[in-house]
């Protein structure tokens, strides 16, 4: 393990946007963490840790601090019955990858988040989902270093998960250092279509000569398929690759909220967005849609950033800064709060 100095943190992120960091380090193994948390402590400065860069937004200054990169590898299988798998995962896995291996296994339950940038990590602290799949519904357990440098497994109903949320990332997240990921996979639950968008198209794909594994595979060429569409697989040659995926979150509103909302969609004389039921009390507004209708499209630039021309969720560098990117997030979530009184959330964290 070696501690570097003054290191940009531009080319670890999708963004490729930010300054320095005073120190930073790769580590390895938990013991590596922990004598990294201790370096830091020693020096009495903060700590930040860093996965696969694709939910991370650096400030121009950089990061007065050390930047810790996760890259612990190895996927296990610690159990296997004839209907399920239970494998652990490092930390520092690449995403897609893990994915890719679980459907060669012939398992199900991540199918639909095949393309998602990034370390499997951050997939417990973002509760990361897509095309109707949240992690959190495979995820068994999670091991992580915690605030008093001890190694600790919490199992799923400890991890708190809600919509893009988790304990790890509620409150001061950083303090807790994402190890090893346990998932609980399925070699039985057949293929299961949730979202609309995809259910359509998998009707014209589908046959019943498939394997599973056939099968499994053929939903993430759909999934792969319309995530690129949209420019949400990562692809250098894209011009719109460089950014965080989705800046926003869908907001989520109670039946009085949306009620309301829908009203001011007629009052506007807007053709009201397309809107998902949660559960009994609350719905799913599509921020993409509250965007575009704020007056924001896709393709629009300034200041070297802009808004994706395959995605009006998703918020681009060209040749910017992050100040301009963080202008341009502010100015769509004060005209959206202005014309529909709801707020946007972010969905990428800030290194500052």
């Amino acid at each position: 393990m070696e501690i570097l100095k003054d290191i940009p943190l531009a080319p670890y992120t999708t963004l490729k946007l930010g300054g320095c960091a005073s120190y930073f380090v790769i580590c390895r193994s938990e013991l590596e963490i922990l004598e990294s948390l201790r370096f830091a402590k020693e020096r009495n400065i903060p700590h930040w840790i860093l996965g696969g860069g694709s939910n991370t937004i650096v400030s121009d200054q950089g990061y007065l601090g050390l930047v810790i990169k996760i890259e612990i590898k190895g996927i296990e299988c610690l159990s296997e019955t004839e209907s399920e798998m239970v494998v652990q995962v490092g930390a520092g896995e690449i995403w897609d990858s893990f994915v890719t291996y679980s459907l060669e296994q012939g398992l199900s339950g991540l199918e639909c988040l095949s393309g998602i940038p990034g370390c499997v990590g951050a997939s417990p602290i973002q509760n990361i989902g897509a095309y109707g799949q949240d992690v959190s519904e495979t995820i068994d357990q999670v091991r992580f270093v915690n605030q008093f440098e001890s190694l600790v497994e919490v199992t799923n109903s400890e991890c708190n998960f809600s919509y893009r949320n988790s304990r790890f990332k509620s409150g001061d997240w950083n303090k807790n250092v994402v190890t090893r990921v346990t998932f609980r996979l399925s070699k039985k639950i057949p293929v299961q279509i949730k979202y609309p968008e995809v259910e359509k198209q998998w009707k014209m794909v589908a046959t019943k000569e498939s394997s599973r594994t056939e099968e499994l595979f053929a939903l993430r060429k759909l999934i792969l398929g319309l995530r690129k569409t949209k420019s949400m697989v990562l692809d250098e040659s894209d011009p719109n690759t460089k950014s965080v995926g989705s800046f926003f979150t869908n907001p989520i509103l109670s039946s009085e909220l949306t009620d309301a909302f829908l009203s001011r969609v007629s009052q506007l004389g807007l053709t009201p967005p397309q809107i998902y039921k949660e559960n009994e009390e609350t719905f799913k507004i599509p921020a993409a849609w509250l965007i575009e209708s704020a007056g924001f499209h896709k393709g629009m630039n300034r200041n070297g950033v802009g808004i994706s021309s395959a995605h009006s969720l998703a918020l681009i560098n060209i040749n910017g800064r992050t100040q301009d990117l963080l202008n341009l997030a502010d100015e769509i979530k004060s005209s959206v709060l202005k014309q529909f009184n709801i707020k946007l959330s972010m969905e990428p964290v800030i290194l500052c």
